[in-house]
């Protein structure tokens, strides 16, 4: 048996109450991640088995739900999810949201305080700025023309060495799962282009961290560090020469979950 075949095996597909699906993989106290913007319904779950091994966790990725029309707001999925994980949990539950899912954490921490016993916020802030809204508009209208938008999506996504590679790599996704209805995505996009609880970030009494990476172009250092700053005793991580997707990459991400999640 395969390493990969052997992953597979060990991931668990469900639903929680309300029609969210997810994926788990691991064992012990359970963490629900919310993972990042995706054309497709699911995630790999193979990619969050070394988080599963560090921390010890019973891994739930949990995905978006499948019925989201244009003009959805982040309230909106934060009320989605809130309502699945307190049927599903019945008590607080520790929740990781990596990029667009850190977005949703963070209105879900703000909306839903009783649902959530610790935040971990990678990759995300309590909005994009102005010139991070400006692309992912510009995404998401290339995406609802039918076309790729690797170069967008790439040119912050990545450090500006690695931009053309991702670009590619992208683009070769975008053209094997071209037969995928994007309309979830899109509609995730039409909330986190009007998501911004900057103001309420004084409310959060949640124990929080934020990691974030040094050279992040979709959430620049300065908005992560203006968010950990504005929530009550959170901490924060920064990897210095980590980018958007280095953040959760990084040698340190998985150990500084769990000394996190052990400590806090």
């Amino acid at each position: 048996m395969t390493r990969s075949s052997s992953i597979a095996e060990t991931a668990r597909r469900g639903e929680l109450p309300g029609g969210l699906t997810y994926l788990a993989v691991g064992h012990g106290p359970p963490l629900v991640v919310l993972p990042g913007l995706s054309r497709g319904p699911e995630h790999n779950p193979s990619s969050f088995r070394p988080l599963s091994r560090v921390t010890q966790r019973e891994v739930y990725v949990v995905n978006r739900p499948s019925n989201l029309t244009r003009g959805t707001s982040m309230a909106a999925l934060a009320a989605a999810h809130a309502q699945s994980l307190r049927a599903h949990f019945g008590e607080p539950v520790d929740v990781l949201g990596i990029s667009t899912g850190g977005a949703i954490a963070l209105q879900l921490v703000a909306d839903h305080p009783t649902v959530v016993a610790r935040l971990i916020v990678v990759a995300a802030a309590s909005w994009l700025g102005e010139v991070g809204r400006a692309k992912l508009r510009q995404y998401g209208d290339e995406v609802a023309k039918g076309r790729s938008g690797a170069r967008v999506l790439a040119s912050v996504l990545a450090t500006p060495a690695l931009e053309w590679l991702l670009a590619a790599g992208l683009w070769c996704a975008a053209r094997s799962g071209r037969n995928t209805d994007p309309a979830t995505m899109l509609a995730t996009i039409d909330a986190e282009c009007g998501f911004d609880v900057t103001a309420r970030l004084g409310e959060i009494k949640t124990p929080t961290l934020v990691i974030a990476g040094g050279r992040d172009r979709a959430f620049p250092l300065a908005l992560t560090q203006a968010t950990a700053a504005g929530i009550r005793h959170a901490e924060l991580k920064i990897y210095p020469r980590a980018g958007h997707i280095g953040a959760m990459l990084h040698p340190r991400f998985g150990a500084d979950v769990a000394e996190f999640l052990n400590r806090a």
